[in-house]
């Protein structure tokens, strides 16, 4: 009896080994991050400095910046520099308030799908959006695959994005083979919510 005890005590502290938890209102997120990826460190003030100066060189169609950004995790694969990455994050987003999850998941979809053909017509891009439920959390998951077809390479973007207590969750996905896709897929699937 002893030794299933043991047995069982290891094999919960097992799985529960790599699992990480954030807090993101009153909300608590778990997820246990692909295996072989590992913390990054990003200069994040510099990505969002440059998404600030973008959007102010667009016209002005009453787009509010997001103060507030919080980067709970960036997680690469360890042999990756650019691809196969995954970031979560929370920020207030007038957005949703304004056009609902569903709205502002499809407007993103359709953003997605016509501002990169405008880089290089030669390019296909293919956009999904999609509703899915993880752990009763109601998601809109945005699935951009852009395919470069004079380099004869592709690579997708997923972008899973929910609402909660009135601020807009995001976990970004990049990668670019099979194999990543599905350990990126099944750790945010898997993810729960307490």
């Amino acid at each position: 009896m002893k030794i299933f005890l043991l047995i069982l005590l290891l094999a919960i502290s097992l799985q529960s080994f790599g699992q990480k938890n954030y807090r993101i209102k009153k909300c608590i997120w778990s997820i246990t991050p692909p295996a072989a990826y590992s913390a990054r460190v990003d200069n994040f003030e510099k990505i969002v400095k440059a998404g600030e100066t973008y959007i102010k060189k667009q016209k002005n169609d009453g787009v509010t910046l997001s103060t507030d950004d919080t980067v709970l995790f960036s997680l690469a694969k360890t042999d990756s520099v650019q691809m196969n990455i995954v970031l979560a994050s929370y920020k207030n987003n007038e957005s949703i308030e304004q056009y609902t999850l569903k709205g502002y998941a499809e407007i993103l979809g359709e953003y997605l799908e016509i501002h990169p053909k405008d880089n290089s017509p030669k390019n296909t891009v293919n956009v999904l959006v999609r509703e899915l439920v993880i752990d009763k959390m109601k998601f809109y998951l945005i699935r951009k695959t852009t395919n470069y077809t004079v380099e004869k390479y592709s690579y997708t973007s997923d972008y899973y994005v929910a609402e909660i207590e009135g601020k807009e969750f995001s976990i970004t996905a990049i990668y670019d083979n099979e194999f990543d896709k599905q350990k990126i897929e099944k750790a945010v699937l898997e993810s729960t919510f307490k």
